[in-house]
């Protein structure tokens, strides 16, 4: 039970909460000089902001209340601790989680306990979905939960330095959420050994205080992903920066010969092309800081919730939030 006198602060500092959120990223736009990037960091304000403003907390139970069955809305008993907890901001530095409650006070949290993921963490192997769990994991299932991701994603790829990015997440942080991945602010540093950023980067490649903040003592996992049917997924995204684009063999639906050029490419030394998807996925295995366990990527997202519920986490990734490449059906 919650005190009467939270009916009364609920408004004020939830309004408190969504003015923030908006002040944070507003601020994050104008230090911009291009104009694209700002508008990409006003909407993830917008967005934010009424997201802040109609939610009473999107991470409780399986799935957000609002739509678990026999429920309309969220109540004051759905939210674990109360008004004061889901008014936590998450700051993982070093390994440790650190969550500031309603009036500021830092108060140390259990890893597992400040995240929905338990006792996993994701390393991003490029082009096996890994963008679909880092979207399910931070902002739950829905369309505007994709919204969201792709808004903080592309104001943290804008945003100056760590410190910055930081101030992102916090300003987007709901209870539980995990931000793995490339939503998390210090693996947005570029490799020494790849020239490209950490959350694309195997981990054997990583500064040693990063690798162990971010994965702590959790277990590791990633997806798996015929290799065949990897590179003909990054042929049909087209992406000139992120699995490369081959519009000569595009147009005519050539995947045989997209797929020749690319180890043509590869072989002849162009290992870390298009952010380091051409990586071999066995290099994401290499010790120290590989992956512990494999999911079957043809069986996702069904052989990742399993993974989920077997470590009791509560995410769980519906057919319809995952991401697919749509090029050359």
């Amino acid at each position: 039970s919650h005190p009467a006198s939270s009916s009364t602060w609920w408004p004020f500092l939830r309004g408190t909460e969504s003015f923030f959120h908006l002040f944070v990223s507003v601020r994050m736009a104008m230090t911009s000089v291009r104009p694209f990037p700002r508008l990409v960091a006003i909407f993830f304000a917008l967005s934010t902001c009424f997201s802040s403003l109609s939610r009473a907390d999107p991470f409780v139970g399986s799935q957000p209340c609002s739509t678990r069955e026999g429920h309309d809305t969220c109540t004051q008993d759905d939210v674990a601790g109360g008004p004061g907890a889901a008014l936590g901001l998450l700051q993982q530095t070093r390994g440790k989680h650190h969550s500031f409650d309603a009036v500021g006070v830092e108060t140390a949290a259990a890893p597992a306990a400040g995240g929905r993921g338990q006792d996993l963490i994701l390393m991003h192997i490029p082009f096996n979905f890994g963008h679909t769990t880092e979207k399910v994991a931070s902002f739950g299932n829905g369309p505007f939960a994709m919204g969201k991701y792709m808004s903080l994603e592309g104001a943290l790829e804008m945003a100056q330095d760590t410190k910055a990015r930081w101030q992102l997440v916090e300003a987007s942080y709901s209870k539980g959420a995990e931000f793995w991945g490339h939503l998390h602010p210090d693996l947005f540093q570029k490799s020494e050994v790849t020239g490209c950023p950490l959350f694309f980067t195997p981990a054997k490649y990583w500064p040693t205080d990063i690798a162990q903040s971010y994965f702590g003592n959790k277990t590791i996992f990633g997806m798996l992903r015929d290799p065949y049917e990897r590179l003909v997924a990054m042929f049909r995204g087209n992406m000139k920066n992120y699995g490369g684009s081959y519009p000569e063999f595009f147009k005519t639906c050539d995947a045989n010969g997209a797929v020749r050029k690319m180890m043509t490419d590869y072989l002849a030394g162009d290992k870390y092309a298009a952010d380091c998807t051409f990586i071999p996925q066995a290099e994401y295995f290499d010790e120290p800081f590989g992956i512990d366990l494999a999911v079957d990527n043809r069986k996702f997202p069904d052989s990742l919730n399993k993974v989920f519920a077997e470590h009791g986490s509560d995410i769980h990734i519906d057919a319809g939030d995952v991401m697919h490449v749509t090029g050359c059906p």
